[in-house]
C-alpha cells in the first residue's frame, strides 16, 4: 500500500515518514493510554484471570484496549496517506533532493563546530561586559552610586 505508486522511487524517504510518523503515533498512544488509565471504567483488566501479557508485561486494561484501537487506525490511515500518489510525489522529489545535496566531510563539521563556539563565547563575554558596564554606568547618572 505504501509502494503502490512508482514503487521503485523514493523507498528510503517513504519509509522514514511512515516510521518516524508511527514512532510520534505510539508515543501520542501511550500517553493515551496512561492518561485514559485515570478513568474508572477503564482500569479494570478487559478478561478476568488474564491481566497481564506474560512477556511484555502490559496491562490489559480498558485504557489500553481505547488506545491500542487509536493506534492501529490512526496507523492505517497514515499509510493511506503517505501511499496517496501526491503525497508520494512529494516524498519521491525530497528523495531526489536530498541525493543533490553536497554533505560537509566530518574535519568541515568540526572546523566550522568549533568557530561556531568561540564566536558564541566571544559575543557572549562582549554582551556580559556591556551589560555590567551599562548597569554601573546607569547608577551613576540616576543614583549617583557605582555600587550597582
Amino acid at each position: 500500500m505504501l509502494y503502490r505508486y512508482k514503487p521503485d522511487e523514493g523507498r528510503n524517504a517513504r519509509q522514514t515518514a511512515f516510521w518516524l510518523s508511527v514512532g510520534m503515533l505510539f508515543f501520542g498512544c501511550y500517553s493515551l493510554s496512561g492518561t485514559l488509565a485515570g478513568v474508572e471504567s477503564l482500569r479494570g483488566p478487559i478478561i478476568a484471570g488474564f491481566e497481564v501479557v506474560p512477556l511484555f508485561g502490559i496491562r490489559l486494561s480498558g485504557a489500553f484496549a481505547v488506545a491500542s484501537v487509536v493506534f492501529l487506525a490512526s496507523a492505517f490511515l497514515l499509510l493511506r496517506y503517505l501511499g496517496k500518489e501526491s503525497t508520494a510525489e512529494h516524498l519521491i522529489e525530497v528523495e531526489q533532493e536530498m541525493n543533490k545535496v553536497t554533505w560537509p566531510t566530518f574535519e568541515d563539521a568540526t572546523n566550522s563546530s568549533i568557530v561556531v563556539v568561540f564566536t558564541v563565547a566571544i559575543l557572549m563575554g562582549f554582551l556580559a561586559f556591556s551589560d555590567f558596564a551599562l548597569a554601573r554606568i546607569f547608577n551613576l547618572v540616576l543614583w549617583g552610586d557605582l555600587r550597582g
